[in-house]
Formats: structure tokens, C-alpha cells, sequence
């Protein structure tokens, strides 16, 4: 059976505030051979990337699926590089969307100060309330994923937005990093590429897949 006569997964993670129905375009545009499965990054309890990387694994368990492709935004990206990282057999590739390295320690312990500080219904964002919005700040205030981009043993994409000025400097690391890594800048788009720049994010994607043999 050659690989592309059985259909693959392409698991999307979204970002913080964001939730699944943020990938429809993504996932009506997949190529042929090619399905989505959109998961929801956070549950109801605490958070950490390695536990939100087994939620994850437990999700293509619960569908059957032996390998994936996964398609991750900021947070969605650092919890796809997780899952690569500690499940390197459960990933077949990897698209990284303005993804962090090593987040800058100063902004994200103010961005933690002011967060405590404001109400409920200021700081809730979509489907994320202010407890899993402190605890996702918290995890990714910590993580540093510097030493292990080597490690990546799978082929990799990085995107990101010509204006998402915070996250360029993370994806020129991360393309340099991984061995093999190819870097795309969608231009005209911010931090939420896929929603800014649906057409080009999808067209991005689906030329990377194709490409896996």
C-alpha cells in the first residue's frame, strides 16, 4: 500500500483564545489524501505543555490514528513541538505557526502581573477563562525550547506574519534549530495568520504536505 492511497491526519492546535472552528479554512483546504482534525488545547484543569502534549497522543488514540501531521498557532505550536519532542513516533510532520523558543522572560512576568490584576470578563478570551489563560502564562513563561530543536527528527515547517514583529525573531530560531526546517513569511499577515491570511496560510500548508513521501 503506497502512502498517500490511505487517507492522513492533520491535527490543528490553536492558540490562546482562539478554539477549533479558528481552522475551517485550513481544514476544507486540505489537499486530497489529506483530512483535519481540529482538537481543543485546554481542558478544565491546570495546564503544562507536556500533559497538554499527552492530551494530544490521547486524542489520536481515541480516533484510531497511529501518526500525524500537526498544525499548531503560538501556544498551538509550542504544544505541536512538545508532542514531537516526547512522542516523536505519534508525528509524521510538523507546521509551526507563531511559535516561542524561549519567551521573553520580563513581558511574559508582566503579562502575568497585570492578568492577576484584571477582572473575569476582561481577561476571559473566547473559550478560555481567566484561571487557564493565568496557568497557560505561567507554562509558557517557563518553557525554553532551545536545546532540544536538534532533536526534531521530523520535516518541519515554520510560518509566520510579516507584522507579527513579536514572533519573527522565534521563527528565524526555530527554522535555524530544526535540521531542515524551510521558513515561510506570509506577507501582510499578523500573529493570527491562519485568520488573516486564510488563503496563503492554507496554500503554504498544503504544499508542505504534498511534499511528504
Amino acid at each position: 500500500m503506497s502512502r498517500r492511497s490511505r487517507v492522513e491526519i492533520v491535527a490543528f492546535l490553536h492558540g490562546l483564545g482562539d478554539g477549533p472552528e479558528s481552522w475551517a479554512h485550513q481544514v476544507a483546504a486540505l489537499p486530497p489524501g489529506f483530512a483535519g482534525v481540529p482538537l481543543d488545547v485546554l481542558d478544565d484543569g491546570g495546564f503544562g505543555l507536556a500533559s497538554a502534549a499527552e492530551d494530544v497522543v490521547r486524542a489520536l488514540d481515541r480516533r484510531g490514528v497511529e501518526r500525524a501531521h500537526l498544525c499548531g498557532l503560538s501556544l498551538g505550536a509550542m504544544i505541536a513541538l512538545q508532542t514531537a519532542l516526547g512522542h516523536p513516533d505519534r508525528v509524521a510532520s510538523l507546521v509551526l505557526a507563531a511559535g516561542q523558543v524561549r519567551p521573553p522572560r520580563l513581558l511574559m512576568a508582566a503579562q502575568l502581573v497585570v492578568m492577576r490584576l484584571l477582572p473575569e470578563r476582561v481577561v476571559a478570551s473566547g473559550s478560555a477563562s481567566k484561571a487557564q489563560m493565568l496557568a497557560v502564562l505561567r507554562a509558557v513563561a517557563d518553557t525554553d525550547f532551545s536545546d532540544a530543536l536538534a532533536s526534531v527528527g521530523v520535516p518541519t515547517l515554520v510560518l509566520c506574519g510579516s507584522r507579527d514583529r513579536a514572533n519573527l525573531p522565534a521563527a528565524r530560531t526555530l527554522a535555524a534549530g530544526i535540521l531542515g526546517a524551510e521558513l515561510r513569511i506570509l506577507e501582510g499577515a499578523g500573529h493570527q495568520a491562519n485568520a488573516q491570511a486564510p488563503e496563503a496560510f492554507s496554500e503554504a500548508l498544503a504544499a508542505f504536505l504534498t511534499t511528504q513521501g
